[in-house]
């Protein structure tokens, strides 16, 4: 900011760049006097003896005193230069800057606290819906299940009991084998030791209570997944009720820094680059070009 006057007053980028500009025509005219300048006078003369002709006059010693200041002048508009540039880039700096900032540096340095997007909740899990009920209720869901498992097991195909049963029945409609021939000829009878009744009795038994076994663990479960879709829901209301406000919030914020923005690049436009007061003579020459151009 260093370049910029407080008061209004001043150069625009537009004009700094003209009087850079001036300053570099003079700066050319200085070198190109100096580059021209010598000191001695050349003429020439015929071999007859005519009078000599001067083809250029030397510079005298006005002249060499005037390098200095020319230097001195030269040095100075490099100076002019070299403070105009600097303060047309450090605007254009400035002005960039403004543009690209980003909603995280504005909430820095306006001690905004920017709350992060909401993530959503945790759903209820069957191991945490479980273990939130008491030790007989826990008990009483693992005894089922194990119950289940054990009379589905004994009872379905493949089961102990069922491929028992489905012998038995095997058996009284064939109630003979024969092995081997002749002589070794093997009769095996087969016969019942348990009453089909009791066997069939047991066995629909085995099956009703399975039926009820299963029944209330399914009830259990149900209350087991309705508890965890009645906590889906729950979390996915109260993080879509986190993510509109902080939306909301979002865009309120984004509104401010468009304005911040909008506000700050026309302040920054609006400044004007001062001339130092060490630079404000050879800027009058300078300036004084340009009048007269």
């Amino acid at each position: 900011m260093i370049f910029f006057s407080e008061d209004g007053k001043g150069l625009t980028s537009t004009s700094a760049n003209y009087v850079a500009n001036l300053a570099k025509e003079m700066i050319r005219d200085i070198e190109t006097t100096l580059s021209e300048l010598k000191l001695y006078s050349t003429t020439v003369t015929l071999i007859n003896g005519e009078r000599p002709n001067v083809l250029n006059e030397g510079s005298d010693d006005d002249d060499v005193e005037s390098v200095v200041s020319l230097l001195h002048r030269s040095a100075e508009a490099k100076s002019l230069i070299a403070w105009l540039r600097e303060a047309i880039k450090a605007k254009e700096r400035l002005l960039q800057e403004a543009k690209s900032q980003t909603l995280a540096e504005y909430a820095k340095e306006n001690g905004i606290e920017l709350r992060e997007e909401p993530k959503k909740g945790e759903v209820l899990t069957e191991d945490e819906y479980y273990a939130s009920k008491s030790i007989d209720e826990r008990c009483r869901y693992y005894s089922l299940e194990t119950l289940a498992a054990t009379l589905g097991k004994a009872i379905h195909p493949g089961g102990e009991f069922a491929d028992a049963r489905k012998e038995l029945q095997s058996k009284g409609k064939k109630p003979h084998d024969v092995e081997g021939t002749g002589r070794d000829t093997l009769i095996y009878t087969y016969t019942p030791t348990a009453s089909e009744e009791v066997v069939e009795d047991v066995y629909f038994r085995l099956q009703q209570q399975y039926r009820d076994v299963q029944s209330r663990l399914n009830s259990m479960k149900f209350e087991c997944e309705k508890a965890i879709k009645e906590s889906e829901v729950a979390v996915s209301t109260e993080h879509a009720k986190a993510l509109a406000e902080w939306t909301n919030e979002r865009r309120l914020l984004d509104v401010r820094l468009a304005e911040y923005i909008n506000r700050r690049t026309k302040e920054l436009a609006s400044l004007r680059i001062r001339i130092p007061q060490s630079l404000e003579e050879i800027y009058e020459k300078v300036s004084g070009l340009g009048k007269k151009n």
